[in-house]
Formats: C-alpha cells, structure tokens, sequence
C-alpha cells in the first residue's frame, strides 16, 4: 500500500471509518464521539488501544455516568471532566464531546489522507472540528483540532485526550521528567507520599505490574521539559510516543488502573488544559482555558508509532 486510504467498515453495528498505510492502521467510530477504536501498529503488530471487557460498545445521552458505560477507545474530553454546576451551565459527566456524533467527509492529497469531523456542541455552544491526518509514508497519526464559540460571553473549559493503553506487565511509562501530585491521595496505593515529586514520583510509576496486583493511581504532572508521554512495549519491541502543544496543555494526568478500579487493566495517558479537574477550582487558581466570544481554540497532537530502540 503505497497511500493512506480511507476504508468503510463497521464496530459492533456502528459505522467506522478505517485510516491507515503499510505502517498503520486506525478505525474511528464518528457516531460514538468520534473515538480512536483501535490504533494499530501494522508492521510490529501491535494494537495500542484498550477496551474493557464486559461494557458494551454504544451510544449514550449526556449525562450517562462515564465510569458505567466507558467501554475504552481513545476520547477527548471537553468542556469539562468533573461533573458540576458551573457558570450556568450543569456540566454532564466527562463533558459532552464522548457522547456526541460527528458527521465526517475524507480527502487526500499527494502527501496525506484525512478524516475531517464536525458537529455542535451544546452545553457550551460552539463549533467542533477534529481532523485526523496520515501522510502515506509514516508511522504518525496526527489530530488536530478547532473549537469555535458561538456564546455571547467568554467561558472556562477544559480540553483533554484521553487515551487508554492495552498493558501488559512487558510494557513501561515513558515520560521526560515534571512533578508528580496525585489528585486523590486517598485514591492511591503506589505513591508513597503525597507530596509533589519528581518523576517518577515516590514508588515509581514507570513500572506496570501484573493485573493482580490491585494496584491503581491518579495523578497530575506539571513542569514537563518537553511535550510527550509514552508506553514502551518490551514484547512486541514496539513504542507510542503522544507528542502535543505544551503551550496549550501544560499538564499531563495518568488514570492507572492495574486491577486495583472496578478490575480494569489499563494505563490512560491525558495531556491537559487544566488542573485540576474540577473546572470551578482551576478556574479560580487561574489554571482553566478560557474561550472568549466568537474566539477559537485550536490545537493538535501527534501519535507515532515506532521500533522500540535498544538499552544499551
């Protein structure tokens, strides 16, 4: 395959769109938030993204508890996490983009084949755009994305990926360096001292242990000396580099769930606007985006997919 073709397939009876090259392969769901369902490194055949058993793969309304029906795939959340009252508006549960459906057009050109998608959101109006790209010679998925206000007065938001990793005990965290704070230290079992750190915080979360071990943490880092986080996967000598703008998402959370949460068995990589995920408090401690009228955001990430280079 020497171009990036867009093929028409279907996940669980909802029409999916298929991305890919000779190196990569993605398959996006436009009706169930425009999800990454599978990402798919073609040439050490490895498939990056989780999926959690035993929760079924559908629509659901805003306002669905999230943690109920998350069935996996990669998401973005937006305009906020925590649910909640806020500046008017009550705020469903993760946001509303995970819920909403996209309507999508393909093009391509002599470089790169892209899905654009588009819709409105509600619960803060304004116009949604995320264009997934892939050059037709490399092993890189790159999204980007464009928020339009159509409100006549400025708003807080947060704007997050929420990207879920299949694990296995073969595969490590990759991250430059920041300072660790786990956003519930009562959530926690592997930080040993709440207190901020660096990375890799105090018990080490570069590690990922069998499901077994029950262990799970949740934290914010900050002060990152570059823009990436990542998984290396030793078995599959595979690595997934998530490269943003670390202007626009100075932070970076990891849901890690090693057994230890509802028996989940996965790492969730989320770079991020905000800390923390209560938009009310970043908002006060001026740590919210903020979309003034008629103002877009806009911002891209990067996934690349590569051959995990030798230790020495």
């Amino acid at each position: 395959m020497s171009r990036a073709v867009v093929t028409a397939s279907t996940v669980a009876g909802h029409r999916a769109l298929v991305l890919e090259n000779r190196h990569l392969r993605a398959t996006i769901l436009p009706s169930l938030g425009g999800r990454v369902w599978t990402l798919e490194d073609i040439v050490r055949k490895r498939q990056w993204i989780w999926h959690r058993d035993g929760v079924p793969l559908v629509a659901c309304a805003p306002g669905a508890e999230y943690d109920e029906v998350w069935a996996g795939g990669w998401e973005e959340l937006f305009p906020n996490d925590a649910a909640g009252v806020f500046e008017g508006r009550d705020l469903p549960d993760h946001g509303e983009w995970w819920t909403m459906a996209w309507e999508a057009v393909e093009e391509s050109d002599d470089r790169s084949t892209c899905v654009r998608l588009t819709a409105k959101a509600e619960i803060v109006k304004a116009e949604c755009t995320k264009e997934f790209r892939l050059d037709h010679d490399a092993s890189a998925l790159s999204v980007s994305y464009r928020i339009r206000s159509l409100e006549s007065k400025p708003f807080n938001f947060l704007f997050k990926q929420h990207l879920p990793i299949r694990i296995s005990p073969a595969c490590e965290l990759v991250l430059p360096g920041g300072r660790v704070e786990p956003v519930d230290p009562a959530f926690g079992n592997i930080i040993t001292d709440a207190a901020p750190g660096e990375w890799p915080g105090r018990g080490d979360l570069r590690a990922i242990p069998a499901a077994t071990s029950c262990a799970r943490e949740f934290v914010y880092i900050r002060d990152l000396p570059a823009a990436w986080c990542g998984i290396d996967d030793r078995d599959h000598h595979a690595s997934l580099r998530m490269e943003y703008d670390g202007r626009v998402m100075p932070f970076v959370w990891l849901f890690l769930s090693y057994g230890g949460w509802r028996d989940t068995y996965t790492a969730v990589l989320e770079p991020c606007t905000n800390v923390p995920k209560d938009l009310a408090t970043a908002s006060r401690l001026g740590q919210s985006a903020v979309l003034q009228p008629g103002g877009e955001f806009a911002t891209s990430v990067t996934v690349r997919l590569s051959a995990l280079e030798p230790t020495a």
